[in-house]
């Protein structure tokens, strides 16, 4: 007798049970790769001799790989199998990571996580685009919400292990440690059947005309809220937090990593919270208190710094971190089926755009001002966009139109 839960998960599904279990382990694997090396920039920095600037430096680079590959990635993700693309983020992950474990100069670590950047690119924009389309509008939230919960367990146990592991060896062996999970991913994806897209109709062309799927002053409202939320964990959960962590409060490379992990639980949390919202309450009732905790959660660090008080931002600001999701699941109800890919892959763009300009920015600001001037912006960064979103964007929980119609 067939399992009634996997029965019921299938009748909302358009693709096979086990391909979107494929898929999300590949998404869940290949960030955890990408994300070891988050909890080692201490580290990192002290045996090459990295100033907090060049810290934020890594992940400017690592931003600038991603923002050069997100909108080819959207384009190939609406014209090749998601698998197709999932083997080849992992391979260019698992490049990266051993880089980055052998690398002896700055130059070679910048290049190193320019690779991390684009594989991630590549997971991020094919596993949003598969996951849009895998069932009706109706679901569409918790399969983004799905979709973002393997990107967040990545993130989450990527700097756990990153930092045990630093913890028991070094930094290089963690980077060696994540080379070799990447690799195993690529030779275990590159073996399943290709399939089509889940979207893709037997009479529908793989790539169609690109057209807006919204006005131009909606659309950038919806693209603030990558560019924010890109931002905000670039400069705070992967720059800022870990820094003002080893340099405040004495914490080791592993005590950061697992603090990390247990953000990114809260943001597994946060996630399914998130998605039961946006496909049973509203969209924007969903993602403007999202946004506004963010903000809360940023704010915590401009408190009298104790282990605490940063453990309480890390995972306030995770708990609050579905609103990426929550966008994505809007532009996906708005796009036609054929060009959902190359949107999301303009999402991500303008996102990955944020992720470039506020990780140096606030490590720079931290490094000459201190806390509280590299922390203020992106707070009001986070209520700006949650201000523009109450005013702007449009529920489309409820859109009875087709895909695109909206104009």
């Amino acid at each position: 007798m067939a399992d009634p839960l996997r029965t019921r998960l299938q009748a909302t599904l358009n693709v096979p049970l086990a391909e979107v279990a494929l898929i999300g382990a590949a998404v869940l694997g290949i960030t955890m790769a990408a994300f070891f090396r988050v909890p080692l920039l201490p580290a990192i920095g002290s045996e090459l001799s990295m100033s907090a600037g060049d810290l934020g430096l890594l992940t400017t680079f690592f931003a600038i790989g991603r923002l050069l590959t997100d909108i080819p990635a959207g384009r190939y993700a609406d014209r090749i199998p998601a698998a197709r693309l999932m083997a080849l983020a992992a391979l260019v992950v698992g490049a990266g990571s051993f880089l980055l474990a052998g690398a002896h100069t700055v130059s070679l670590t910048f290049l190193a996580a320019f690779a991390l950047g684009i594989g991630s690119a590549m997971t991020n924009t094919g596993g949003m685009t598969f996951f849009s389309q895998v069932t009706t509008a109706r679901h569409r939230g918790m399969a983004l919400s799905a979709f973002s919960a393997a990107l967040l367990a990545g993130q989450a146990f990527g700097p756990a292990f990153g930092g045990l592991l630093a913890g028991l060896g070094t930094w290089r062996l963690s980077e060696v440690a994540a080379g070799i999970v990447a690799m195993i991913l690529f030779g275990g994806v590159l073996r399943s059947p290709a399939r089509p897209s889940a979207s893709r109709k037997p009479n529908e062309k793989a790539a169609t005309p690109m057209k807006p799927f919204a006005p131009r002053l909606v659309r950038w409202a919806l693209y603030g809220v990558p560019f924010a939320m890109f931002a905000t964990f670039g400069s705070m959960v992967q720059t800022l937090v870990p820094i003002i962590g080893d340099a405040e409060l004495g914490l080791s490379s592993s005590d950061i990593g697992l603090a990390l992990g247990l953000g990114g639980l809260a943001r597994l949390l946060g996630a399914l919270i998130g998605g039961q919202l946006t496909d049973r309450v509203s969209r924007k009732g969903a993602l403007i208190p999202g946004l506004l905790v963010q903000a809360a959660g940023v704010g915590l660090l401009v408190l009298p710094m104790t282990t605490f008080v940063w453990t309480a931002s890390i995972v306030v600001m995770s708990l609050a971190s579905y609103g990426i999701s929550v966008a994505a699941t809007i532009i996906a109800d708005l796009a036609s089926a054929g060009n959902v890919g190359r949107n999301l892959g303009t999402f991500r763009f303008v996102g990955d755009i944020g992720l470039i300009i506020a990780p140096a920015l606030t490590a720079l600001l931290y490094e000459h001002f201190g806390t509280i001037p590299s922390i203020l912006p992106i707070a009001g960064l986070l209520v700006l966009v949650a201000l523009a979103g109450i005013v702007i964007i449009p529920e489309t929980r409820w859109l009875e139109t087709e895909p695109g119609e909206l104009s």
